[in-house]
């Protein structure tokens, strides 16, 4: 009797798992469809595009701010592949994603007014100053990034140089600022020497050695030593050396 029942109650056991087996497969069957027509938009894209051709909730317009450095023309051509494209449908993030890759975006924001227009807001770098590399001069931004390569007419900004200079411009340029003094305005290049200190080229060739750990004192040095001397007697220095803080060693030009 009892082996009759556990019979029966392993027959009712293995129906049970073969219904819900059946059933688990169904469910599946359906996701498997729903999940490749509608997440992975084979019909619901059809519908929501049909929708909005009748509607004329189609991308036919755009709306950018105004840019000093980006190029719009490239921004117009990214968003052009869109036109004609369900409003709806179109995603920001990835036309986000392709304007950030451009040359002079620091970062942008999209939005549409869910009828037919994208506006864009686009956030330029603004350059720091020049970085020589490999014969090229590039513009970089005060968070030490590479932007683009310059033109033959680029603004006036100091040209940076020597191994791992990126990582010390902006200190330097900071303290530059601080001292906020005319005499400091036409320097053209800084060199980063041996990874430790800073040689400084001005636009008449004089050529300024300053002091690895006390830059600002060096150029304030530098500042009541010129304030002395005459434009003349200042055109006849090659360079002067201020890495000992409590003196200046002056190298006159060679008479021709």
């Amino acid at each position: 009797m009892r082996s009759n029942f556990n019979k029966k109650k392993i027959n009712f056991s293995i129906f049970r798992l073969i219904k819900y087996s059946i059933i688990i497969f169904t469910l599946s069957i359906i996701s498997f469809f729903v999940y490749y027509n509608f997440l992975e938009k084979k019909i619901y894209k059809e519908i929501i595009q049909e929708f909005s051709e009748k509607n004329n909730y189609l991308l036919t317009s755009y709306e950018i701010n105004d840019l000093m450095r980006v190029d719009q023309s490239k921004v117009v051509q990214i968003i052009s592949r869109y036109f004609g494209q369900s409003i709806f449908l179109i995603s920001l993030k990835n036309i986000s994603n392709e304007i950030n890759n451009l040359n002079w975006v620091k970062s942008v924001n999209l939005s549409n007014n869910f009828k037919s227009k994208i506006t864009v807001e686009i956030l330029e770098y603004e350059p720091l100053g020049l970085y020589f590399f490999n014969n090229k001069i590039y513009y970089f931004s005060k968070e030490g990034n590479i932007i683009d390569e310059t033109k033959k007419d680029y603004e006036k900004l100091i040209t940076f140089s020597g191994k791992n200079v990126l990582n010390h411009a902006v200190k330097l340029l900071d303290i530059i600022e601080g001292i906020e003094n005319s005499k400091l305005n036409n320097i053209e290049d800084a060199y980063y020497i041996n990874d430790r200190r800073w040689n400084l080229k001005f636009s008449n060739k004089l050529l300024v050695l300053l002091s690895e750990k006390n830059i600002k004192t060096s150029l304030e040095n530098y500042i009541k030593l010129i304030d002395q001397l005459d434009e003349s007697d200042i055109l006849l220095i090659k360079s002067i050396d201020l890495r000992d803080n409590d003196k200046a060693i002056i190298d006159f030009k060679k008479n021709d």
